[in-house]
């Protein structure tokens, strides 16, 4: 069954509410208000919750830039879209309806097929949205709702780990359980991060010695692979100190060298290095594991980008993909490098310079 998509017409001619209903009546797959004013348009919006709004400009009463902006200024309608239409096509009054919030502008007379067009596009696009937004909640809900739980999973499984009475095969199983709860509570939150990166975030910069936070990283990993026969070697540049939103960049680093942890064989070598390079740092990790094929370089920065889903059993998918979107809002970048079979090095680029205006800019 179709969804059938609710909207609302404002505008002031009768003709026109006639005309466009009908033709929307033509397709079949819209609920249709009219209202014949900017302030009868206001009163119809709490029961009938449009998708899409078609807002007329020149409306007595308010107009439609205010019916916009009070639109705009409520919450509840974050994601509905709206559609200024005017019998002028001047760019001063479709940069004003921009302004008052209005997604698209179209003018009269219009054209059938592109009206039908815009309305269906913008109408599917209000859905997604919502949809998106119901995911990032979710996870968020689950994430908050079960970090008691998985916690006292983890904590109770690690009591029994110790636990000198407890058989060599008891004391295996609760181990399973603690590494299993714990992946499980960080795929959680990793999926919580790349719904707010792909949502927009704030940044907040702060001068660091990139050498002592690569340090502090690789020291809680170290002693989360005691139990590893992996070897690591390690060249920093002392000197380099760089603005980043560090809190979020550290996951970049944490991720990459847990990457090269995963895919290293045993008795392997893992070699990170920083640098700089013509104005930027550079930050590479090369590990001894299979490399990744040339035509999977630039999928596993995708989310969920696993080769064999009902297969997988190294990782989420999600970890390389936080990467490239941390990364992106600090104007840098990553890549792989390497032939297949002679492991790989993942490459991170970051400008050493502080970008104007770019403390706490939202995107």
């Amino acid at each position: 069954m179709k969804v059938q998509h609710k909207i609302l017409i404002v505008d002031d001619e009768p003709i026109i509410l006639f005309y466009i209903q009908d033709l929307l009546a033509s397709v079949g797959d819209y609920i249709v208000e009219t209202a014949d004013s900017g302030e009868r348009a206001l009163e119809i919006l709490p029961a009938f919750k449009p998708d899409l709004i078609l807002l007329d400009i020149q409306l007595p009463g308010i107009d439609g830039y205010e019916v916009c902006q009070k639109i705009r200024s409520d919450d509840k309608y974050r994601f509905t879209k709206i559609i200024m239409v005017s019998g002028h096509a001047r760019v001063n009054e479709r940069l004003k309806g921009y302004e008052s919030g209005a997604d698209d502008y179209i003018g009269k007379p219009f054209d059938n097929e592109e009206l039908l067009a815009k309305v269906r596009v913008f109408a599917q696009l209000k859905n997604k949205e919502e949809v998106d937004q119901v995911k990032g909640d979710l996870l968020t809900l689950i994430t908050h709702e079960t970090r008691t739980p998985v916690s006292g999973i983890i904590g109770c499984a690690e009591l029994l780990a110790n636990d000198p009475t407890l058989s060599e095969e008891g004391k295996e199983l609760a181990v399973l359980i603690a590494k299993s709860g714990q992946q499980l509570f960080q795929f959680m939150k990793n999926a919580v991060l790349l719904c707010k990166l792909k949502a927009g975030i704030e940044l907040h910069l702060n001068p660091e010695p990139v050498s002592i936070m690569l340090a502090n990283v690789i020291n809680n990993l170290v002693e989360q692979h005691l139990n590893d026969d992996i070897r690591l070697v390690i060249d920093f540049d002392d000197s380099i100190i760089l603005q980043a939103d560090w809190p979020l960049l550290i996951n970049v680093f944490k991720f990459v060298i847990e990457n090269a942890y995963k895919f290293s064989p045993q008795s392997g070598t893992i070699t990170i290095k920083s640098w700089s390079e013509n104005g930027m740092l550079v930050v590479s990790v090369a590990d001894e594991g299979e490399g990744v094929e040339p035509h999977l370089r630039d999928q596993i920065f995708d989310e969920f980008a696993i080769k064999d889903v009902a297969h997988h059993q190294k990782g989420q998918g999600i970890s390389l993909a936080i990467c490239r979107y941390i990364l992106h809002f600090h104007h840098g970048s990553i890549h792989v490098e390497g032939n297949p079979g002679c492991g790989a090095t993942f490459v991170i680029k970051l400008p050493l310079k502080t970008i104007e205006g770019f403390d706490e800019q939202k995107f």
